[in-house]
């Protein structure tokens, strides 16, 4: 058994006993070489894990949690990443460019922090779609920022990302629509095609 098999049997394990496991620590554990690799085995098995047993004592730890009452109450409302995300991150002490590095690490591309500093941004910014953005990002985003995957997702969802160039009229008029219609196929159809996603983007933009 190699080094990033142990430490994903014992996370898995871990999570199974309801102990609450949380990704960093692992990938701390383990050499520098090798966290790529498990940041990729644990997104693998996050993507798919079960709900842990908890018990009645960690199920009241969990929801008398100040980070859980905030998602919470994002929930309940239309709040979403850019009221949510910066909180967050400033409750773990994190500036944007130490939590580009550690999602860029944990997803297995440590040279990209920069690039999903960037992205992490737009998310706070509330200018990416949260249908656009992967689970497996999430999954990392939660573990860094102490809760989970899921939980962010739902957050997303409350409000749309904000669009620079809708435009809405107060009147229903079809042809006016359909003559905006065509104008903009018209722009897409001059526009030259945009690059190919590399897997940083495909994380931030090419869906769950």
């Amino acid at each position: 058994m190699t080094a990033v098999d142990g430490l994903l049997s014992e996370f898995i394990d871990a999570w199974n006993a309801g102990a609450r496991p949380r990704v960093e620590d692992f990938l701390a554990r383990a050499a520098p070489e090798r966290r790529g690799a498990l940041a990729g085995a644990l997104g693998d098995w996050l993507a798919v894990a079960p709900a842990p047993p908890y018990d009645a004592a960690a199920r009241a730890a969990i929801r008398s949690d100040p980070v859980l009452q905030a998602v919470l109450a994002a929930t309940a409302s239309d709040a979403g990443w850019p009221e949510l995300l910066p909180r967050l991150r400033e409750r773990a002490g994190l500036a944007l460019r130490e939590l580009g590095e550690r999602i860029a690490a944990a997803v297995g591309l440590p040279g990209e922090g920069p690039r999903a500093a960037a992205y992490l941004e737009r998310m706070e910014r509330g200018e990416l779609e949260a249908a656009r953005v992967s689970q497996r990002l999430l999954d990392a985003l939660g573990g860094a920022l102490g809760i989970s995957g899921r939980a962010l997702a739902e957050a997303g969802a409350q409000r749309p990302a904000l669009s620079s160039g809708t435009l809405f009229r107060g009147e229903n008029r079809h042809a006016d629509a359909i003559a905006e219609e065509f104008e903009a196929l018209a722009e897409a159809a001059l526009r030259p095609a945009p690059p190919p996603m590399d897997e940083l983007d495909r994380l931030f933009l090419g869906g769950p």
